[in-house]
């Protein structure tokens, strides 16, 4: 199972948006996750055509994916 961490915010025009970071920490708090996060929002790496893609903190979460070869060549 590949876990991941999925970081959610909204863009400056109200849109969901995400960012998926491979091989997350696991035991990550509340606390630390939302302080990277506007940290991230703060730089304003992210934009697109004038719209900021992580203008506001949305929230964090895990998630897991099942990965299940059926043949490989």
């Amino acid at each position: 199972m590949a876990k991941s961490l999925e970081l959610l915010f909204n863009t400056s025009l109200g849109k969901a948006k995400s960012l998926s970071v491979a091989d997350p920490i696991l035991n990550l708090t509340p606390e630390k996750a939302k302080a990277a996060m506007e940290s991230i929002s703060a730089l304003k790496l992210f934009q697109s055509e004038g719209v900021d893609l992580c203008a506001t903190v949305a929230g964090a979460r895990y998630t897991e994916r099942i990965v299940e070869d059926i043949f490989e060549v």
